[in-house]
This record gives C-alpha cells, sequence and structure tokens, in this order.
C-alpha cells in the first residue's frame, strides 16, 4: 500500500530537480506534470483509505490477486497478521468451496474495469470458515484500464450459519431460534394456483419492515410488496424453483435488503425456497460513497478528471450526428497562485468552491462542469451547432466573474481564461480534447488573462515560444539584457515636463525585441516578476539620482510600476526603503503605480502598507483606473496622490461623448479627493485640448514623446523643459 509521507520526499526531490536543472527541459515540464498527477493520486487514496478503514472489511491488491494492502478488520476475520497478508496472493484464504469457473467469472468481469459482486467462502488461518459478501471495485487509469483492485467485504458467515440452522430449526420445528435473529427468514410455497405464497415470516427484521405474520403469512407477493417490487420477487422464485441457489439486492422502506433463496427438495423435486433477507443498508452507503469519491472532487463535489474522462468518452462514442460538435471548455482562474500565497490555502479553499457554484449556475442544463485540479475546471457542452454559440457560452462564463467574490472579511476580485476544443475536429479522444483546450487557454493568458481563445494549430508554436521565453527570461537579468526605457510627463497647465515613467524592455540575443505585454505575463504566473520589480525599481532610482544630479535643473520624480503579487508581500515597504538607502534617492522623487487589483483582496494590510510609504514621503498612483473594478470606497479609504486613467478612455475621447462624461467624473471625483488625474496614451492635440478643458493635470503618451532609452531622454528633457 502506498504511503504518501513515504512519496512526498521522492516526489519534492523530483521538483527541485525539475526547477536546478536547465537542460532537456520538455521531458521535465512532463515529469513535472506526471508528479502532480502522482501527488494527487495518493492524496484521493489516502482519503479513501480512511473511509473505508473505519467502516467495512477492506483489501487492496494489484491486477494479478497479490495482497498490497489490507485494513485491521480484514486481519481480525482471517486471523492472519499484516505482515503474514501482505505481498500472498488471495488464494491464501482459499477455502476450496467454490469450483474454478466461479474466480473465472470473476477475474473477467473485474478486467473488463468492472465491479463484481458475490458471496465468497474463505477459510481462515485457525482453519475455520467464514463468508464474506464481497464487492470488488476495479480502479482504473486515464485510458480505462484496471490497476488495483478494492475489495470490501461484510461479515454474512452468521447469515450463512443462519440458513443451516433454520432447516435443521424447520425440520424439529425450532421457529424459537429463528424468531431471536436479526434476519427475516421467509419460506415461499405455490398454492393451488401454482402462484407463489409466503407460508413462514420469522425474524426482527420483519417487524422492522412492517412485514410481521398476520402482514405476510399466508400472502402472495402482490399483497405484501408494491407492484415493481412484487413483479422481480416472483423473477427471482421462479428461478430458485427451477432449482438455482439465487442472491439479490433491492430497495424496500428506504433499506437496501440482501436475500438469499435456496431450493428445498423432496424427492428429487423443489417443492418450496427458504429465503434469508439481511439489512446491508449501510454497506451500500459505503459503497456509494467509495463510487462518489472515485469520480468526484471532495472539496467541490464536482466530478473529477476521471469522470470528465469516461463521460467525454461516451458522448463521444454516442456522437453521430457529424454536424454537431461537442466544445471542450480548460478554465483556469486567473491570479489564483497569488490569492492563495497572500491571504492563505484557506481562503484559496473557500475562493475555489465559491467559483464553481457560479459556473454550476451560468453552465446551460445539458452541459456538465468538472474540477481538474486546483484552480483548473472543465466544462463540457454537448451537441453544439455551431463555433459562433460556443463563443456565446464562453462570453456568458467570462461575464460572471464582473462581479467580486465575497469571502469572510476578504473581497476577491478573479478572473478567468479559457480555452476550446472541438470534437471531432481537434481530436477524438479525451487526452487530446483536453490538451488542446489547454494550449488555447495559455494563448488566452498570454494575451491579457480574462479571455477565452478556440485552439488553432498555430498556437502549438506560440505554445512553445513561451516556454522558451519563460526559460531565457530566467537569466535576462544575469545577462544584461533587460533595459530601461523612460516617458515624460508633461504638467498640463505649465506644458513643461514634471517626471517621467521607467518602463522596462528586454531585448533577447534569441527573440530580439519583446514586447511586455508577452513576457510580463509569463513572468507573473512563475513569480519572476519579483525578482524583475527588484531590478527595475532598483534601475531607475539610481537613474533618477545620477540625473537630478547632473541633468535635470530641477528635482523631477520617477514612476515605477509594481506588480500586484509583489506589492502584496508582507515586506514589500521595507523591500523599498533598503533600494532607497542602497541608491541615496530623495523618498519624494519615488513614485509607485499599482493597479487597483493590487489590493482588493485584502485591504486592512494594503492600507497599513500604503500608509508606510507615504510617511517615508513616496508617491502612490493607481495606474489603469477604470479598467478593473473600481471601487469608489479605496479612494476614500487609501493614501493614495493620483489617479491614471486607463488609456482605452483616452482613445476614444475626442470621438466618443460617453468616454469624455467618463473622464470628466473621474476627474472631479479625484479633485474632490484632492488627488491628481493623469492621462495616458494621449496621441493628439485635439485630446490634449478637451483634458485641458477638463481639468486633467498631467499627460502621458506619444504625442508628447515615446519611450526613450538614457541618452535619446536627455535629449527631448532639454526639448520640454524649455
Amino acid at each position: 500500500m502506498f504511503d504518501q509521507n513515504q512519496v512526498q520526499p521522492w516526489i519534492d526531490s523530483l521538483q527541485e530537480l525539475f526547477r536546478n536543472t536547465r537542460s532537456n527541459y520538455f521531458n521535465l515540464l512532463q515529469m513535472e506534470k506526471d508528479i502532480q498527477k502522482i501527488s494527487s493520486f495518493l492524496e484521493d487514496y489516502a482519503n479513501l483509505r480512511y473511509a473505508l478503514d473505519a467502516s467495512a472489511i477492506v483489501a487492496v491488491t494489484d491486477t494479478s490477486g497479490k495482497i498490497i494492502y489490507a485494513n485491521k478488520k480484514f486481519c481480525e476475520l482471517s486471523k492472519y497478521s499484516m505482515e503474514e497478508l501482505i505481498g500472498q496472493n488471495h488464494r491464501i484464504l482459499n477455502s476450496g468451496h467454490h469450483e474454478k469457473v466461479f474466480f473465472r467469472s470473476m477475474w473477467q468481469t473485474i478486467n473488463k474495469g468492472e465491479i463484481w459482486e458475490g458471496e465468497v467462502k474463505n477459510k481462515a488461518k485457525d482453519g475455520t470458515f467464514y463468508w464474506v459478501k464481497t464487492t470488488i471495485v476495479p480502479l482504473k487509469d486515464h485510458k480505462n484500464k484496471p490497476v488495483m483492485h478494492i475489495a470490501i467485504r461484510t461479515d454474512i458467515s452468521e447469515g450463512k450459519l443462519a440458513q443451516e440452522r433454520l432447516v435443521e430449526a424447520l425440520q424439529n420445528d425450532f421457529t424459537h431460534v429463528v424468531n431471536s435473529m436479526n434476519n427475516l427468514i421467509f419460506k415461499v410455497a405455490k398454492d393451488h394456483d401454482e402462484k407463489f405464497v409466503y407460508i413462514l415470516n420469522e425474524g426482527k427484521l420483519a417487524s422492522q419492515l412492517g412485514l410481521d405474520k398476520e402482514k405476510m403469512r399466508n400472502k402472495r407477493p402482490h399483497d405484501v410488496y408494491p407492484l415493481e417490487i412484487a413483479n422481480m420477487l416472483i423473477s427471482k422464485y421462479e428461478q430458485a424453483f427451477l432449482g438455482q441457489p439465487i442472491t439479490y439486492n433491492y430497495a424496500y422502506k428506504d433499506r437496501q435488503l440482501l436475500t438469499y433463496l435456496s431450493p428445498i427438495y423432496r424427492d428429487g423435486k423443489v417443492v418450496e425456497i427458504i429465503g434469508c433477507t439481511n439489512d446491508i443498508t449501510e454497506l451500500h452507503h459505503i459503497q456509494e460513497e467509495v463510487e462518489f469519491m472515485a469520480f468526484h472532487d471532495i472539496l467541490t463535489s464536482l466530478p473529477n478528471r476521471r469522470k470528465f474522462c469516461d463521460d467525454l468518452n461516451h458522448l463521444m462514442t454516442e456522437s453521430y450526428n457529424k454536424n454537431e460538435k461537442i466544445a471542450v471548455f480548460f478554465l483556469d482562474l486567473d491570479r489564483f497562485k497569488q490569492i492563495n500565497d497572500s491571504l492563505g490555502h484557506s481562503v484559496g479553499d473557500q475562493l475555489i468552491k465559491a467559483v464553481s457554484k457560479k459556473l454550476k449556475n451560468a453552465i446551460k442544463s445539458n452541459a456538465e462542469i468538472y474540477r481538474l485540479a486546483g484552480d483548473e475546471f472543465i466544462i463540457i457542452y454537448p451537441e453544439l451547432t455551431s463555433t459562433d454559440l460556443a463563443r456565446k457560452y464562453a462570453e456568458e462564463i467570462l461575464s460572471i466573474f464582473d462581479k467580486s467574490i465575497q469571502l469572510d472579511r476578504n473581497e476577491i476580485i478573479t478572473t478567468c481564461s479559457m480555452g476550446i476544443s472541438f470534437y471531432p475536429e481537434h481530436g477524438e479522444d479525451s487526452d487530446t480534447l483536453l490538451k488542446k483546450a489547454d494550449i488555447a487557454m495559455y494563448a488566452a493568458k498570454l494575451r491579457g488573462r480574462n479571455h477565452f481563445c478556440i485552439y488553432e494549430q498555430e498556437m502549438n508554436q506560440a505554445n512553445e515560444e513561451a516556454i522558451l521565453i519563460e526559460n531565457h527570461l530566467r537569466k535576462a537579468i544575469d545577462n544584461n539584457e533587460l533595459e530601461l526605457y523612460f516617458q515624460p510627463k508633461l504638467d498640463l497647465m505649465t506644458r513643461k515636463i514634471n517626471g517621467m515613467e521607467a518602463l522596462l524592455r528586454w531585448k533577447s540575443p534569441m527573440f530580439g525585441n519583446i514586447p511586455p505585454d508577452k513576457f510580463i505575463p509569463i513572468a507573473e504566473d512563475t513569480g519572476m516578476i519579483i525578482k524583475i520589480d527588484n531590478w527595475v525599481l532598483e534601475q531607475a532610482c539610481v537613474q533618477n539620482k545620477e540625473w537630478n544630479h547632473s541633468c535635470f535643473s530641477s528635482p523631477l520624480r520617477v514612476a515605477v510600476n509594481i506588480s500586484p503579487l509583489h506589492f502584496r508581500l508582507p515586506n514589500f515597504q521595507q523591500v523599498v526603503e533598503d533600494v532607497l538607502e542602497r541608491t541615496g534617492l530623495d523618498p519624494h522623487l519615488l513614485e509607485l503605480e499599482i493597479t487597483e487589483n493590487s489590493f482588493i483582496d485584502n485591504i486592512d494590510e494594503c492600507i497599513e502598507c500604503l500608509e508606510k510609504l507615504r510617511k517615508m514621503g513616496i508617491v502612490v498612483a493607481i495606474d489603469d483606473f477604470g479598467k478593473g473594478y473600481s471601487s469608489l470606497n479605496y479612494l476614500r479609504k487609501f493614501p493614495i496622490h493620483s489617479l491614471k486613467i486607463d488609456r482605452s478612455f483616452i482613445h476614444e475621447v475626442s470621438k466618443n461623448r460617453e468616454d469624455i462624461a467618463i473622464v470628466k467624473a473621474i476627474t472631479f471625483l479625484a479633485h474632490e479627493l484632492n488627488l491628481k488625474v493623469v492621462a495616458e496614451g494621449i496621441e493628439t492635440k485635439e485630446v490634449i485640448d478637451i483634458l485641458e478643458e477638463i481639468g486633467c493635470d498631467e499627460i502621458q503618451g506619444y504625442y508628447i514623446s515615446k519611450p526613450l532609452p538614457k541618452q535619446e531622454f536627455e535629449t527631448i528633457y532639454r526639448t520640454l523643459i524649455h
């Protein structure tokens, strides 16, 4: 039996090897995925073992029948110790009672991946015999091939012995023995019309089921049971009267009942059948739990990957109409790792549960949602008539993330990225469709998150390129491949430069100039953004210190963009303080630009951090205001100094009255709160005139100057300062 505590260090070692190795990247990437699958399997298996060990007789064998696990109840019943059982073939318990065909039929069933049920007579270590009602559940891999078998048993020795004692009791008129039992004991014969009639019913279970003597004795099945159950029972009695021992189970009055039928011969002819019914409700519930755990996620109760593969394969098998598609949506939450790291795994689990409820409420009735792992979900949309319909469904899913999610004291803003693949055009098996939906999802993340993409062949190359970019980005700082450009800011009233923004550029020897919107999302997803932010912050402070000493006629402030992941770290203000101390830059000459999503998850801690920055003399601006979750509440609470209106509003301000109204409202609100307003993305003089009339304070954009390297910025500065 696998022990997760023993296997986990091995997994950790392999993951460490993956992180430290810089060659053979693609093989290691696959290795890490395999390790994650093993870890997920061990967790599921540990939970399953706990549930079963507490309530049933359990053994686990490999596909050859060798015992690899046996719980305490199994050992007690068989009288073998754990050490004596592990590694032995199950034939160690063979009583010799069953013929070879019995076991051959059992193996044929479980080797096909089907559940087998039956009664088995085993021999204990001391030579005594016992009977068990056995259910064998094959566990299958992603290829639907059994990899091991879980056997769940209940001791029915008492019931079997009771049958034997009953025959003796009936023959000797010892009815009182039957009445002391917890079972329902009954006899069935045929009346003069050749109809089945009950001629005996005894036992405590009879009373519990409301089947006392007067309600069952000398009655036909239809007089006692509902029509459907009565018809089923008559079918079983007919088989037993042909001389076959019969076992069956059924539900009656909220209980699960197991019945054994044995024919009674007289002069070589079956004249009666005797039955013994046991209450197996508890065992039935355990079996249901086992099946649920095998095919569902514990946290959300959603179907899991195993169920997804089964369902999708079934849908593809039944998909005869080639004009209809089956869509596979692969969803991954944006910024989930940041939320988990900053707020803790408990909040992360709450968020996963809340998102799963949102998704269940949003999908169509014929669709099914699954939790793959972590923050990944899958949705199957069958019987799609067009790609446009899939696009419509994707837009509906994205829209459910427009509103924040309230979790206790935390208000969480999250979005998702989605990839979509279609059967049959993108693949004809579950693994291929899932892989291509995953590739499309990653393409959506590279486009800036909160998007969806439908798989295209070109995405394979883009995905490989993204992996290469990630690999080379890790070396970019050490190889001096990063560079800062600077874009001036103008005071709209004086039309003179009053500051600049430091913007990161990467010139890779392999890829050439890589746009920030291509490598920054990768840096954030991998956590490399922390190291990059530190580099940018220090280089910007060093450069501004030099310029204010030798170039600028009056001190100017430099603005640096800070990633939400970096800002939410507990020691962020200490990082800034250390940089200022090393570079010697006056804190008043540093401005930090953060987005709205930087502090929406944990307001109290963010306010504390901003207060410390303000006391240091550092200016804080909200970048891309209006693009994300714009809450007026934080404008009132947070010690910030200015708002940078998102460029999407500025681009259309000369053509669109609605955008003019938005910019005007933001400007009025900001001024009422003693905040400055900065407009970025200025490309025409007409826009400047409108912003001047509205009362905007500062402007920034290509109309004034594009971002420039050091020497060119010094030249444009001399032009703008005069």
